[in-house]
């Protein structure tokens, strides 16, 4: 099973890294820049969490954006420790153009597979994410 989703899950992000070679932007700035712009602003270490990659990681990534001027950081008042992340107007244009690529990847994605299939898949791995945190 490991080795199914594995070979599954690096086929399909390379796959979509491919639809968007000319869009200048990467799979990963394209998944960042939708998860900023579902929360508007989020704390860099949720955005990591959710992305699931290092604060290193998310650090790098984030200054590679911050530098094409699409995201900005803030500190967060309550807590100066903690640093916030939100597209920028450049950023928000940006998303809202890229949106469409990953409607139309999801759609080709699961052409021909009925919603009920879709419905078992999602839950069949939610259970063995589960199970492997037990």
């Amino acid at each position: 099973m490991g080795h199914i989703t594995e070979n599954a899950m690096k086929q399909i992000a390379e796959a979509f890294g491919r639809r968007l070679k000319d869009t200048g932007v990467t799979r990963i700035q394209w998944i960042a820049m939708y998860y900023i712009s579902t929360h508007k602003i989020i704390s860099q270490r949720e955005l990591s969490i959710l992305m699931r990659v290092t604060d290193s990681s998310i650090g790098r990534l984030l200054d590679r954006l911050e530098r094409d001027e699409m995201v900005i950081r803030l500190t967060n008042e309550s807590d100066r420790r903690v640093t916030m992340v939100m597209l920028t107007e450049r950023g928000e244009v940006l998303i809202k153009k890229l949106i469409p690529y990953g409607d139309a990847f999801n759609n080709d994605l699961t052409e021909d597979i009925k919603q009920e299939d879709l419905i078992v898949f999602e839950n069949v791995l939610e259970k063995m994410i589960e199970n492997i945190k037990k």
